[in-house]
């Protein structure tokens, strides 16, 4: 006899597995005085031409477009002033955040701007310029052991750098280098005195993919707690309990991280496989027809709109069903 269960017999699933959507992230600064630059449009366009999506950096610089499958793209960054930019890239796995830095039409240094730290003024000219080549061969070229060497000249430049080293430790990952990478990413952190909540984040994340969820949770704990409006931080976080079949404490930061990124789809997949877990059918439903909203032609959308639709029905069928000598409750109530 068929399960009156809402549920299907395998797990969900598409928040923790190898999909192929993924986010492409960014600051957009001066070249000269390395400030960021707000209000920047960016404009992510299709290897055939036409505008895909358009973001604006914000207030510190940063743009973001989620759902973007893997191809070849270029972005292309306009702002009044500034000489406009291309730069290509080829999306084959996730991304850290890639600097772009814009050239004014002339040479005047702009009067007024966003304050700058005094570490930002203290990396030499040399690093920085490393440090984007690096990433270029790294995001741009599929070059990872070219990209190490640019990264390497960062630091040379500059030894505090520990954003090179987890750029290292990035480009040492989509080679499968597992423990290169962690080398890497540890003296990322070391370097900056355990301040940096990205490192902390792409270690837990590294630890996840080998499924060291013990490992991972205290360093995506570490990064909330240097920067609890970090969604990759909390979404690291929630990945981590989930592996350590924690789904009741996870929830708390899939939520979280999907209240700071409201508009990417797949914090909303990190929901449903949280309330796959734990059960809880009618909001399972609602992140699927969330993630669907989001996007529609989204890499996952044909197996998500199947689920939704199977558990539904499931739902459906269970309501409808003679009541049992002992009603079922093992579906949490929303």
């Amino acid at each position: 006899m068929p399960s009156a269960s809402p549920f299907p017999d395998s797990d969900l699933g598409v928040g923790s597995g190898g999909g192929r959507s993924f986010s492409i992230t960014g600051v957009v600064a001066d070249a000269q005085s390395h400030v960021r630059l707000n209000g920047v449009r960016v404009d992510l366009e299709g290897a055939a031409g036409g505008v895909l999506a358009t973001a604006f950096t914000s207030g510190s610089g940063n743009f973001q477009f989620n759902n973007v499958r893997g191809g070849s793209y270029e972005l292309v960054f306009e702002q009044s002033g500034y000489q406009d930019d291309r730069e290509r890239l080829d999306i084959d796995g996730p991304m850290l955040s890639m600097t772009v830095q814009l050239k004014k039409m002339n040479s005047e240094a702009g009067a007024s701007g966003p304050s700058v730290s005094v570490r930002e003024l203290s990396i030499p000219h040399k690093a920085r310029e490393a440090m984007v080549k690096g990433m270029m061969l790294l995001y741009q070229k599929s070059d990872y052991a070219g990209s190490i060497k640019e990264f390497e000249r960062a630091i040379h430049a500059y030894a505090d750098y520990y954003e090179a080293y987890a750029q290292i430790g990035m480009a040492h990952i989509k080679m499968n280098q597992n423990e290169e990478a962690e080398r890497a990413l540890r003296t990322s952190i070391d370097i900056s005195h355990e301040h940096y909540a990205d490192g902390y984040a792409l270690l837990a994340a590294l630890y996840s993919s080998e499924k060291r969820f013990s490992d991972a949770e205290p360093a995506a704990r570490k990064a909330v707690e240097l920067d609890a409006r970090s969604w990759h931080a909390q979404s690291e976080l929630a990945q981590a309990l989930l592996g350590l079949d924690r789904a009741e404490e996870a929830e708390e930061h899939a939520q979280a991280a999907a209240d700071i990124q409201p508009e990417n789809p797949t914090l909303r997949l990190l929901l449903a496989d949280v309330h796959m877990q734990t059960r809880n059918a009618p909001a399972l439903v609602e992140d699927l027809n969330t993630y669907l909203k989001l996007a529609p032609n989204g890499a996952y959308a044909d197996k998500v709109r199947q689920q939704r639709d199977e558990i539904q029905q499931r739902l459906q069928n269970s309501q409808t069903a003679p009541p049992l000598a002992q009603p079922s409750s093992s579906i949490a109530q929303p």
